[in-house]
């Protein structure tokens, strides 16, 4: 699994909890530039991305993770852990 495959597939998880079917995320996609990106929908992002790939976030996880690129390095280096 390498770092394009995780962004295209994370962005499906976007798409569901943001309720946005169209929406269209890039390495620079944050939590700044996204209004509905608040510690809620954050926490249910996580929820869901741990899931999709078998892995836990721990608290310095979920507070370091603020963009698509922060969370797909997060991901390959959670799944290492495996």
């Amino acid at each position: 699994m390498n770092y394009e495959e995780i962004k295209k597939e994370i962005q499906d998880i976007f798409r569901d909890v943001f309720d946005d079917p169209e929406l269209e995320i890039d390495d620079q996609t944050a939590a700044g530039n996204m209004p509905r990106w608040d510690s809620l929908n954050h926490v249910i992002l996580i929820s869901g991305i741990e899931k999709k790939y078998g892995i836990k976030f721990d608290l310095d996880d979920m507070l370091n993770t603020r963009t698509v690129s922060d969370i797909c390095h997060a991901v390959i280096r959670l799944s290492g852990k495996r």
